[in-house]
């Protein structure tokens, strides 16, 4: 009778160790899964620690508003502005026409002996960063460009304003005669970004925004 209580026992133990219990690895489990939520909350709320002494991202994000809270704000507000008026009107910008400006930008900063990435790492973005500001140009950009047009005088103006501050600087300042294609894109330039500043304007005096927050 002893023998077979020893072999009895001896099979529970053998089977506990080839296959344990569900409660044991349900355990095993949510400690796992606890673990790495005590982890991920880790680097989701703290920033940093000095000493052993941790310091927030909420006091990081707090100093951040203070500093430049009211401007960025108004940055996203008119961001959001755009993207709902260029939905509204079923305008959209492709990945093709992104990169067609950034190849042109790329080739312009090469040519002055840079690359995009170093110009970039110095103003702290990366280049989904300078996508999504291109987007958002060429998305009001299509929204105000049927309002420019420039006139054969204007372009027969802006030449001689040049010619004439060319011929007050001295020999080493002359600047190469400016073609009428040039002047024309000048004129352009100009003149596009006094409509986007008018469309934003004239989107933000029709908009209901509403501020939970002041700064």
């Amino acid at each position: 009778m002893a023998k077979k209580e020893k072999t009895v026992k001896e099979n529970i133990t053998a089977n506990l160790i080839a296959k344990p219990p569900k409660k044991i690895f349900l355990i095993g489990l949510i400690s796992l899964l606890v673990l790495g939520l005590i982890y991920f909350s880790a680097r989701f709320f703290l920033a940093a620690s000095v000493n052993g002494q941790f310091i927030g991202r909420l006091m990081v994000i707090k100093e951040l508003e203070k500093q430049g809270g009211e401007k960025t704000l108004k940055t996203i507000i008119i961001k959001t502005l755009i993207n709902q008026e260029a939905k509204k009107r079923k305008i959209s910008v492709s990945t093709k026409e992104v990169d067609a400006e950034i190849s042109k930008i790329e080739k312009n900063i090469t040519s002055q002996g840079a690359t995009l990435d170093a110009l970039l790492m110095q103003q702290g973005l990366t280049k989904e960063d300078l996508k999504g500001e291109i987007k958002l140009q060429l998305l009001v950009t299509k929204m105000v460009d049927s309002n420019i047009s420039v006139s054969e005088k204007e372009i027969d103006d802006y030449i001689a304003s040049q010619v004439q501050q060319t011929s007050l600087g001295s020999v080493e300042t002359t600047a190469p005669e400016v073609t009428r294609d040039q002047a024309k894109e000048a004129i352009k330039q100009q003149k596009l970004q006094e409509e986007i500043q008018k469309f934003v304007s004239d989107l933000q005096s029709k908009a209901k925004i509403s501020y939970f927050i002041k700064y």
